[in-house]
């Protein structure tokens, strides 16, 4: 009877395992494409160029996702998924935020706003599944360790500055989720009202964005949506979707197992969407173990070893979920859409 007891207390402690899913990183490491060290302690969050192009890099080093003044009111939305098979108790969100030239101890942000849909929300008939825009949900905020900064060798050489700290600041959103695609809108607020804020996109070390990429950005004054892209420096550059991080912790009953879902700001798949093979961007060569493939319905349709490229040509159109998992027994899951 004890030994049946400890068995059953072990798979409780398994089961209430927080977990993340992490919506894309903004650290690019601690050295700049120019060559400067960061400050100790700190990686660059630095805009980027597509590999191999010298002469376009990204512009945007954030987005208006504030309120600042009953004239400038500004929410972020983006999309994330629950598998298939799996529920998620959701407990926080993670949002990222900085104020150019800010020198306090403590963020600058102290509101928190965030409301949940079922559907994309710029589009009639969305249903809030969670929260409002009007709550303040605000737990906790502390520096997150990196500096934005532009592109400090393309398309001219630069210094990167440090004025913008980047600040992580947590929403406390207690929900759970069945599978499914879910948005989030949220906005956030400086302690004092009228500065504003601004919150930087998803940065890929040698990508100025994929084609995926989808957030969007709501004028709560006039009312309006509008897609977040970056325009591109020079200004003759092409324009590419962006999207918004953010870092859900949850605890989930996924496919009748329970697995610590650390995501990797550094592993990102492209391109995506594909069409006869897909490559994992792996800068600092973390050892990749395998990749599972997942289709719509759960199902592991493939599992995948010992390569930087891999081949899906066979495969139906579609949507999938990718798990790459490293040698640690860490495991990051992305979505991959199959042309």
């Amino acid at each position: 009877m004890k030994k049946t007891l400890l068995v059953a207390a072990l798979m409780a402690v398994n089961f209430i395992l927080s977990q993340t899913y992490n919506n894309g990183g903004l650290s690019t490491g601690a050295t700049s494409k120019g060559g400067t060290a960061a400050p100790a302690g700190y990686t660059w969050s630095e805009l980027q160029n597509n590999t191999g192009n010298t002469t376009e890099s990204n512009t945007s080093l954030g987005l208006g996702g504030t309120f600042s003044s009953a004239t400038a009111s500004f929410f972020i939305a983006d999309d994330f998924t629950v598998p298939a098979g799996s529920s998620w108790q959701i407990t926080t969100i993670d949002f990222f935020a900085y104020q150019t030239n800010y020198a306090g101890a403590t963020a600058p942000f102290n509101t928190v706003r965030v409301n949940m849909f079922s559907s994309d929300p710029s589009v009639a008939g969305a249903v809030s599944v969670y929260g409002d825009d009007t709550t303040n949900r605000f737990s906790a905020a502390v520096d997150a360790n990196m500096y934005r900064t532009g592109n400090t060798s393309v398309p001219v050489a630069a210094v990167p500055t440090t004025v913008r700290k980047i600040w992580k600041v947590t929403a406390s959103t207690p929900k759970t989720l069945s599978p499914g695609t879910y948005w989030i809108k949220y906005q956030l607020q400086n302690v004092v009202t009228a500065s504003a804020g601004f919150l930087p996109p998803v940065t890929i070390v040698g990508s100025r964005g994929l084609p995926t990429f989808n957030a969007k950005q709501f004028d709560a004054i006039l009312s309006t949506w509008a897609p977040i892209t970056d325009t591109g420096n020079p200004v003759a550059a092409p324009d590419v979707p962006l999207d918004m991080p953010f870092v859900i912790t949850f605890t989930a009953t996924t496919l009748g197992t329970q697995e610590t879902m650390q995501y990797d700001n550094r592993i990102q798949v492209y391109p995506n969407p594909a069409k006869d093979n897909f490559r994992i961007n792996n800068p600092e060569k973390l050892k990749i173990s395998s990749v599972e493939i997942i289709d719509a319905s759960g199902k592991l349709v493939r599992t995948l070893q010992g390569s930087e490229e891999y081949s899906v040509s066979d495969l139906p159109k579609g949507n999938y979920i990718l798990k790459i998992k490293n040698e640690g027994g860490l495991t990051k899951i992305t979505k991959l859409l199959k042309q």
